[in-house]
């Protein structure tokens, strides 16, 4: 009988404890591995960051205009406008995705991926996106190994690039003069665009950082 209670005792117990042994461990890795970019790491980060500021301020710069036409009663104006905020970031979300994609076949040749933390829904305005960091959120807790969880992360935030361009393109075809565009909506994209940028940008400084610690622990 005190043998099947230890038994169960450990079943219960054992998986949490490697849990948080594991947890602990990549936390240490993770301070390690700060240090660890190269220059020119630091400098293709760099290069990532300008890309996207430079498109995230020809974005806002096109819907700030748009809503001065607005104000002054220019509603054509506004809405062209609109529509050209809107198809910059139709461009743009398919280039994302397919660096995330490719960031996850890279994630293959890590021996050891520092953790991350999973989305937080709460910095989404579009409830599409809040939706899928929920999701993620949940199933950030069950996958064991950090570098599950950062393939996990990829994988949404590819998901919500390709869910923010079916809105936009579904906002853009619904803009008319009788109606009017939905302005909220559309300045939700604009914010959710750089929430998305900004936490592709982290994780493609993860993957940069363990690639290089790899690099060094094989040298």
């Amino acid at each position: 009988m005190l043998m099947w209670v230890l038994l169960g005792l450990a079943a219960v117990f054992l998986p949490l404890f490697l849990y948080v042994v594991a947890r602990r461990s990549e936390e240490e890795t993770l301070r390690d591995w700060e240090l660890v970019l190269t220059p020119k790491g630091r400098e293709q980060l760099e290069a990532v960051q300008v890309y996207t500021n430079t498109e995230m301020a020809l974005l806002d710069w096109t819907y700030e205009r748009a809503q001065e036409a607005e104000r002054h009663g220019r509603s054509q104006e506004a809405l062209r406008l609109l529509d050209t905020g809107c198809r910059l970031i139709e461009a743009y979300c398919p280039s994302w995705t397919r660096s995330l994609a490719a960031m996850s076949v890279l994630s293959r040749m890590v021996s050891a991926m520092a953790d991350v933390r999973p989305l937080r829904p709460r910095d989404f305005r579009l409830s599409e996106l809040a939706q899928l960091a929920r999701l993620s959120q949940f199933l950030h807790y069950f996958l064991m190994t950090a570098s599950e969880r950062f393939r996990l992360r990829l994988y949404v935030l590819a998901r919500a690039f390709g869910t923010l361009l079916r809105i936009v393109a579904r906002s853009t075809r619904q803009f008319a003069p009788q109606s009017g565009p939905n302005w909220e909506t559309v300045d939700a994209a604009r914010r959710d665009v750089r929430t998305l940028s900004d936490e592709s940008i982290d994780a493609f400084r993860l993957l940069l950082t363990s690639l290089e610690a790899g690099r060094r622990r094989t040298a």
